[in-house]
């Protein structure tokens, strides 16, 4: 419905089914958005997405890759549909999307020594996949696994509409089959977060070497105090947010909903507390005043709560 080949994208408005079904592929609705403004956006994005097939013509095409980054990248080579598809096993699994729109390339020139991939935002808005050449004929690569890579960025590629960062690494990181992984990783919710988490043991670091080698006497203390401050805080930020989210989970498997944790994916972090503070009995009432405000609600419920696609005029759209 959606990929016709090479350099043709189309979607047919005309059958009502198609919102659902773009949503599979992980291009979701955004909060506010009516069916009109939706399918504008959508038009617009597949437009976008139809340049990219040809930035791996050659030189020529990799200027233009590089211009829409605005970056170097050498020249790149495509991802192959069969290495896109192993994070879509893991999307689809967790959160009921294959996003197949997002273009992905193996760039010639390293990002980085230790660097193994990222999504990159275009001016336009657009999510550009780079994963590290390594990648292109084996499954792993130093402490990164290709399948996590691809369906972590995947996450934050089909997320990025919801304008949301609360939980947006939450819902990336439980694609890692790290438990570690899965619980930390939504301490870091900001660039500066990790930035601000360096900088103090760092500074502990070069103290040491100063002290130790005599050039200064200095108490230690201060600078353990410093460099344990903001990861108490990261963690002490994230706890409270996830006991939010599983009790927003425990509301929604209460309600009959087969994959809960797809249904918040679609969802902003004020609806995640809004539906974790409803009483229980009122949740199927939630549910449907949302459902009637909201074109993404209506989706969401009609994908992931197997018994409200019982009746026609539940599943209509509404205008």
């Amino acid at each position: 419905m959606i990929f016709n080949g090479t350099n043709t994208w189309s979607v047919n408005w005309d059958n009502p089914d198609t919102p659902y079904e773009l949503d599979s592929h992980g291009l979701i609705v955004a909060p506010g958005e009516t069916l009109e403004s939706y399918a504008a956006r959508i038009d617009e994005l597949l437009r976008t997405r139809a340049r990219f097939d040809l930035c791996a013509d050659g030189q020529a095409g990799a200027k233009s890759l590089e211009a829409e980054v605005g970056f170097k990248v050498g020249t790149v080579e495509p991802m192959d549909a069969s290495i896109i598809a192993e994070a879509g096993e893991k999307t689809e699994k967790l959160f009921g999307f294959r996003a197949d729109w997002v273009p992905a390339f193996f760039p010639t020139r390293g990002l980085g020594l230790l660097w193994g991939g990222c999504t990159v935002i275009t001016d336009s808005g657009f999510p550009v996949f780079f994963l590290r050449r390594g990648f292109r004929d084996r499954p792993k690569w130093f402490i990164y696994r290709r399948d996590e890579l691809l369906a972590h960025e995947l996450c934050h590629a089909v997320r990025g509409c919801l304008e949301d960062e609360t939980y947006e690494e939450h819902f990336a990181y439980t694609t890692s089959a790290s438990a570690f992984r899965r619980w930390t990783g939504n301490c870091f919710r900001r660039e500066r977060d990790a930035i601000i988490f360096l900088l103090p043991v760092v500074l502990l670091l070069a103290v040491q070497v100063i002290v130790y080698s005599g050039i200064l006497r200095l108490p230690l203390w201060p600078f353990w105090i410093v460099a344990f401050a903001y990861p108490a805080f990261l963690v002490a930020r994230n706890i409270p947010e996830r006991r939010t989210f599983f009790a927003a989970r425990a509301k929604l498997e209460h309600a009959g909903f087969a994959n809960p944790d797809a249904a918040l994916f679609r969802m902003t972090a004020a609806e995640i507390r809004a539906l974790a503070r409803t009483p229980d009995d009122r949740v199927r009432r939630f549910l449907q005043d949302k459902s009637d405000a909201e074109l993404r609600w209506q989706i969401l419920i009609r994908r992931f709560q197997p018994q409200q696609t019982e009746t026609s005029d539940e599943n209509s759209i509404p205008e």
